[in-house]
């Protein structure tokens, strides 16, 4: 039996095989010998069939089917089967007698696993073992195909696995190279008006000390004065900047500290108000609605620049006439504007480094896009929180909140 089982075996493989392989070239006189021996072999097994079941007609079908089941899962097929024992004549014993008449097929006997009904894709392979070619075995499988899938389902999965991790390692390459071409044009963008606007002040300051030292009048007190506020304002505001650039870097480095002190708000802005009225070259309004005794506690010259900084953007973005309203209540602080707005693209980017807003038409705008990086690393240093708010063509509002959780008690 067990060499039936094995001939089951090998039919299986050579059908499946046969099925694969592309058609064979003119056999050779060996090949033909080895068939030849095959056909004998094939013949005397059904011979020893024949015999056999003449004998004892009590075939043990379970045995077969038990042998036949460890046969298909050393070759990988796990899965479910049904194996049929069919004949075209009375019974296994008629078969030994000279001739006999091919009837009906008949499943005298099958079995297979629990539940299994071989579905219409299933594949049958079928071994004759008598003489006169009127007893075989039938065997029902699913295709092979679901085998090979389930022996590959751990390399399937790696391999997908593996694509996911190159496809996102790829993507997150393109992500910092796109990044990284973004900065490298941000900081030349910030290399060009940061040289344009160090060279403004100190082209003016020079234009003034020349103007002393080439056409002296002593006869005129005023005019020198005049000379010399102006190459001290523009000095001012170079300093200004450098001020801001070495803040930036001592933020990168978190060496940053503040002097904080209790400050007149008031006054501060007053006077900051006043600076600006005089260096506006358009036509600026100041509302300032700020309780005489407010006072915050915070750094004098960082709490300055913050204020410059948004007043220097609000004149800046908006059109020839400027209206800016500077307001402190409770624990917040606020400058607005109606100038040209923000959009909504913009809005989550303008605290970035280098950032700088699209200004439509209004081309001579200049600036190094640290400002607003600057007010938002200053304020979160004071422990406070700036919002934004705008609206294109209606201007923008720039809240400083939490700012009573840090500053003095009024008065």
């Amino acid at each position: 039996m067990t060499g039936v089982t094995k001939r089951i075996s090998q039919t299986t493989s050579s059908v499946v095989q046969t099925d694969s392989l592309p058609p064979k070239p003119e056999r050779s006189e060996q090949e033909s010998m080895f068939e030849s021996l095959d056909n004998m072999s094939v013949q005397m097994i059904r011979g020893m069939h024949t015999g056999i079941d003449a004998i004892d007609g009590n075939l043990n079908f379970g045995l077969l089917d038990s042998l036949l089941t460890v046969s298909l899962k050393e070759a990988g097929l796990d899965g479910q089967h049904k194996i049929e024992l069919i004949t075209f004549a009375d019974s296994l014993v008629n078969l030994n007698v000279t001739v006999v008449e091919k009837g009906e097929p008949k499943v005298l006997a099958s079995l297979c696993t629990d539940g299994y009904v071989p579905s219409d894709d299933a594949i049958s392979f079928e071994y004759v073992f008598d003489v006169q070619e009127t007893a075989m075995y039938r065997l029902w499988i699913e295709p092979v195909g679901k085998a090979v899938l389930k022996q590959m389902t751990g390399i399937l999965v790696a391999s997908v696995l593996i694509l996911v991790v190159l496809v996102a390692v790829f993507l997150y390459l393109i992500h910092v190279i796109r990044t990284q071409k973004s900065l490298d044009e941000m900081k030349s963008d910030f290399t060009n008006n940061m040289t344009h606007e160090l060279k403004t002040p100190i082209s003016v300051a020079y234009a003034a000390n020349d103007a002393l030292l080439n056409f002296p009048d002593e006869d005129s007190p005023e005019q020198r004065r005049k000379y010399l506020e102006i190459s001290q304002s523009q000095l001012e505001h170079l300093s200004g900047l450098v001020e801001q650039i070495l803040s930036m870097s001592m933020e990168r480095r978190k060496g940053l500290v503040l002097h904080r002190d209790d400050i007149n708000l008031a006054a501060l802005v007053d006077d900051i108000v006043e600076k600006h009225r005089v260096k506006a070259e358009k036509d600026v309004t100041f509302t300032v609605d700020i309780p005489s005794d407010f006072t915050v506690n915070a750094d004098r010259m960082h709490l300055s620049n913050i204020l410059n900084n948004l007043i220097d953007n609000a004149v800046k973005y908006s059109g020839e006439k400027v209206a800016i309203h500077i307001a402190a209540e409770e624990d917040r602080l606020t400058v607005s504007d109606n100038g040209i707005g923000i959009s909504p693209s913009d809005l989550k980017h303008i605290f970035e480094k280098f950032y700088r807003a699209h200004t439509g038409n209004l081309h001579d705008v200049k600036g190094y896009g640290l400002g607003l990086y600057y007010v938002h690393s200053i304020v979160e240093k004071h422990g406070w929180n700036i919002t934004v708010q705008s609206e294109l063509g209606k201007g923008t509002i720039f809240t400083v909140t939490d700012i009573g959780d840090c500053r003095s008690s009024r008065q």
